[in-house]
């Protein structure tokens, strides 16, 4: 007979273990573990992945090579004398003229940094021993000889250091800090860039290019020095430049405060504007040439209070304040060997009523002022070495003269590529032009004023 099936509900009893049934177990276990194993491995990968990511945003980015900070400069020492008449305006102006001195002529320092893409920050620093020697007023308390009714004397150099902890403390040496420039670049494209801060006026070659290691003489041309032009400006530039065909097209244009030799900020809210326009050309080796024409409108004042007697509020103005435009040209041509430079320009200087510079009975006119050098120099083979010929003229009022005429010439070694030995003699005129006036109304002309100049400078760049 069939069994009678089990009962509704009833327990089937388990069968016995054994090696069949532990085996999927074991399996299913060692599954889940490395299941597990592999996702904390993934884990602390993105736990690492997660860590430099978020290193990377606090710390500012310096891939593709870029450095956070470049510190690099030059410094030119050597030696010099300037000839001048004894006993005369410029001989009063200048102690160490008629006497062989040592000097240091420039230490700058740059700073050049690029924390980040398309941003680009550069400072350049001059230490000077300004003003130790510079001609100042003995004070007034000062008792004084018979018969002489003012005084002169150099500035001292060394002073006492007061914070100094021990007593007694030697003399201290030194001298002003000047900042050369110090400007931020956006540089996201190259026919769109933007300057933000203190730069060097865009006009011409020596003003931009103006480091003792770049130049070809060792004096700086007198185009630059009788500051004709604003040297360097504060404002917002945009420039940049592109290329059609072997040429490099570019320009520069800027507002600004204006000359800031009086102070680096405006006194009202009249503008300086200006810019640039160059191309160049370059066949390497061969024939390198760039062409460029500059324009300045700006304007100069200074700022006076009176404050009178009987009289709470004062009165804020000034005593001088012109107008001046500036029109400037200029060429660089390199044939092999050969490098010649010139530029030249053309100022108008318009005073505003009642407000002309000067004092006793003499002020400043409206005028034109021009200018212009030239230099050629040929790099020879022999010692590597580079002679060079300069020649300048400028003509605009001086006191009892209207035009002055340079020139001069000289000789570089290029010892190695970082140090340079410049080496220069220099002849300056000073003479009139027009015999049937004087330059400035109410000076007669006076004899021809003539000054010599001997330089040697050690350059080195680091």
């Amino acid at each position: 007979m069939p069994a009678a099936p089990a009962a509704p509900g009833a327990a089937t009893a388990p069968a016995a273990p054994g090696a069949d049934a532990a085996a999927p177990a074991t399996a299913g276990e060692a599954a889940v573990d490395a299941r597990l194993a592999a996702a904390e491995r993934r884990a602390a990968e993105l736990e690492k992945r997660l860590a430099a990511i978020e290193d990377a945003q606090a710390a500012p980015e310096q891939d593709d090579g870029k450095e956070l900070l470049r510190l690099y400069g030059f410094i030119d020492a050597g030696v010099q004398r300037t000839w001048v008449p004894e006993n005369s305006g410029l001989a009063a102006a200048l102690p160490q003229a008629n006497a062989t001195n040592f000097v240091v002529g420039n230490l700058n320092l740059y700073l050049d940094a690029q924390p980040s893409d398309h941003f680009r920050f550069l400072g350049e620093l001059r230490f000077t021993t300004a003003p130790g020697g510079a001609p100042v007023p003995v004070p007034p308390t000062t008792p004084l000889p018979p018969g002489v009714v003012g005084r002169v004397t150099t500035q001292e150099y060394g002073t006492f250091d007061s914070t100094a902890i021990a007593l007694g403390s030697p003399i201290t040496y030194g001298g002003l800090v000047s900042i050369e420039r110090a400007h931020i670049d956006w540089t996201r494209f190259n026919l769109f860039k933007v300057r933000v801060g203190q730069f060097f006026t865009p006009i011409g070659i020596y003003n931009v290019d103006h480091g003792s290691p770049v130049l070809i003489t060792a004096a700086i041309p007198y185009f630059i020095t009788s500051r004709l032009f604003p040297t360097r400006q504060t404002g917002v530039m945009l420039y940049g430049s592109t290329f059609t065909g072997p040429w490099e097209l570019g320009y520069n244009a800027y507002v600004s405060n204006g000359r800031n030799e009086n102070a680096p900020f405006a006194f009202d809210d009249t503008r300086g504007f200006g810019g640039r326009l160059h191309a160049s050309y370059e066949d390497p080796g061969k024939l390198a040439l760039k062409l460029g024409a500059s324009f300045i409108a700006s304007s100069a004042r200074d700022w006076v209070v009176d404050y009178k007697i009987g009289e709470f509020a004062p009165t804020i103005g000034s005593t001088w304040s012109f107008r001046e435009y500036i029109g400037a040209g200029d060429v660089s041509l390199d044939i092999g060997s050969t490098r010649l430079r010139a530029e030249a320009a053309v100022v108008r200087v318009i005073y505003d009523e009642g407000k002309r510079q000067g004092g006793g009975g003499l002020f400043a006119p409206d005028a034109w002022k021009t200018s212009t050098y030239a230099v050629a120099a040929h790099r020879l083979d022999f010692l590597n070495m580079e002679p060079f010929v300069i020649g300048a003229a400028l003509h605009a009022p001086f006191l009892g003269h209207d035009t002055m005429f340079q020139v001069g010439g000289g000789l570089n070694f290029y010892i190695t590529p970082d140090v340079t030995l410049r080496t220069q003699v220099l002849r300056t005129i000073m003479t009139v032009l027009r015999d049937e006036e004087s330059a400035v109304p109410g000076i007669p002309p006076v004899e021809d004023f003539h000054t010599t100049a001997a330089l040697a400078r050690l350059i080195l760049a680091f």
